[in-house]
């Protein structure tokens, strides 16, 4: 009955957070200043054209009864249509999104890869000439911008050596060799802060549990090295690692642009930016709300996986919610 008490609240709470970000999606577009139609139509358009496309919009209706109007069609996949080609917006979604989130998985897949090993090593010789030399790698890579990496990676692989095509999204039905050449220099390049950021986090944790009493326990025994990082050091080190991985990918789904844009894929990124530079108001209403929603799921699932991580956190959580229940009898 606990467990159920606590996954129904959960549940609430996330169906209260998705519905405070619908409305702040509606209202940060319905509420800047200006007339939404006029700023669709410039100021080449006459008012019989701007009325007759607030009419369309719905825009003569109050601004309660057109929010609700919107998150009912929402609800049902009905995210309206793109003034500028007419296509339902919930269709360009599905063509986007999962190139967008085919990138985000490669490069997450790339950035962990890379991170977790060079996190172990700079952990477990804390202070020697492997730890400086990452450190001032890692470092190197954080403060190096994402389409600065894409131009690195550009004039290495495509234009030097000829190994990959410097931009164009080429789809699986051409072949999968090609496709994922033309996903891996972007993945790269949008792996390279994300690396940065876990291979610093990771490694502070992991300091932190090689100067836990179970771990010299475990040195005193005789237990090798290795043994000692995959069997003992990551499990309790993972925390901080998962937390910014869900808040890097949440974030990498709506701010991926750049990189989307510099290797010409045509994802959520690009056309977000395409949508805003197009004023395309109905569109960035509807890929707005996407992309939040798609970061509060995420940081959703973060808090799953707490659990699964250390099982210490669910029972502490299940007893937090149980308390209230205990005082009220």
């Amino acid at each position: 009955m606990t467990v159920f008490r606590t996954v129904s609240l959960k549940v609430v709470r996330l169906l209260a957070v998705l519905l405070v970000v619908s409305a702040l999606c509606f209202l940060s577009l319905n509420l800047l200043p200006g007339d939404p139609a006029q700023i669709i139509l410039g100021e080449a358009g006459s008012p019989e054209a701007v009325a007759a496309l607030r009419l369309e919009l719905g825009l003569d209706q109050p601004l309660v009864e057109r929010f609700f109007s919107w998150l009912g069609g929402a609800l049902h996949g009905d995210l309206g249509q793109s003034y500028a080609s007419g296509q339902a917006v919930s269709d360009i979604i599905a063509q986007r999104a999962p190139i967008t989130i085919e990138l985000i998985v490669i490069s997450q897949l790339i950035a962990l890869a890379a991170a977790i090993p060079t996190a172990i090593a700079a952990a477990a010789r804390r202070g020697s000439a492997v730890d400086r030399g990452l450190s001032l790698g890692v470092f190197s890579v954080l403060s190096t911008p994402n389409f600065v990496v894409g131009f690195i990676l550009i004039w290495i692989f495509a234009v030097k050596l000829g190994l990959y095509p410097a931009n164009g999204y080429i789809p699986v039905s051409a072949g999968f060799g090609q496709h994922l050449g033309s996903m891996l220099l972007p993945s790269l390049s949008l792996a390279a802060a994300p690396f940065a950021l876990y291979q610093r986090v990771l490694r502070a944790d992991l300091v932190e549990t090689y100067g836990q009493e179970f771990m010299q326990v475990a040195r005193a025994k005789g237990v090798s090295p290795v043994r000692m990082a995959v069997r003992h050091a990551i499990r309790p080190s993972l925390l901080g690692l998962t937390t910014q991985v869900g808040v890097t990918v949440g974030v990498l789904i709506g701010s991926d642009v750049i990189v989307e844009s510099l290797f010409g894929l045509p994802g959520l990124g690009a056309e977000l930016a395409h949508a805003v530079s197009g004023r395309d108001y109905v569109e960035v209403q509807g890929l707005v709300l996407v992309v939040a929603t798609a970061f509060v799921l995420v940081n959703a699932l973060v808090d799953i996986v707490y659990g699964v991580i250390d099982p210490r956190l669910r029972a502490r959580s299940a007893s937090r919610e149980a308390a209230p229940q205990r005082v009220a009898s």
